[in-house]
């Protein structure tokens, strides 16, 4: 029997949250006073991208979710 070796995962930084909850805030229409929800969403979707997955690069993390737009929603 191989016993299963787990490393911690690795906490998002706190500039890497800002960034993921800005664009989130972006995405959901700009609403404000939502922005410990944005936040929390954020920590949340890192900490899933932060996890390690099989098959990928350990290293080669995004600190943008997929979901997420890039470029500013147009008004």
């Amino acid at each position: 029997m191989n016993p299963k070796v787990t490393f911690p995962v690795p906490e998002p930084t706190e500039a890497e949250i800002q960034h993921v909850a800005y664009l989130l805030w972006l995405e959901g229409g700009e609403q404000p006073d939502r922005d410990l929800e944005y936040w929390f969403a954020a920590k949340e979707l890192l900490r899933h991208r932060h996890a390690p997955a099989s098959g990928h690069k350990k290293g080669k993390v995004s600190p943008i979710p997929p979901s997420v737009p890039v470029t500013p929603a147009k008004r």
